[in-house]
């Protein structure tokens, strides 16, 4: 076998485990179970980006580690809620996001990593807070709810 075709069966084995990981958590589906407010990030501390009215439906991208906070889109707005806010289905009815993380102990939903500095230029470049980076980069992530 020569060198390209290693490298080729190397870079098809990577481009599947990625593919593989994705179909792992597949985006869920939420609702806000009462008005709430969406962050532009996990943390009740910093800018808001928006409301969202009860009974809205959520795209759910993912949560940080613990569940508390997690990665939404609503009506073409992306943000951060808290998971005491959303109800998924499960089991034919719809709980708390925090009772289903408990009943099923390995939930559906992916785990995502919040960077400030890639999350705000994707999403906020033309927010006024944005020039306020710096600031915001000391937050004090996972201490409220």
């Amino acid at each position: 076998m020569n060198r390209q075709s290693r490298t080729q069966k190397v870079l098809l084995a990577i481009a599947l485990t990625m593919a593989s990981a994705m179909v792992a958590y597949p985006a869920a589906a939420g609702f806000v179970r009462t008005n709430v407010v969406l962050r532009a990030g996990p943390s009740a501390q910093v800018p808001a980006v928006g409301m969202v009215m009860a009974g809205s439906r959520v795209h759910l991208y993912g949560c940080e580690s613990g569940y508390k906070w997690c990665d939404v889109s609503v009506a073409g707005r992306r943000g951060w809620m808290s998971s005491h806010y959303v109800t998924i289905a499960y089991r034919n009815s719809m709980v708390l996001l925090p009772t289903y993380v408990q009943m099923t102990q390995k939930p559906d939903i992916a785990v995502v990593p919040f960077n400030i500095d890639s999350y705000w230029s994707r999403n906020y470049s033309e927010f006024y807070f944005y020039d306020e980076i710096g600031t915001w980069r000391n937050v004090d992530w996972g201490r409220d709810e």
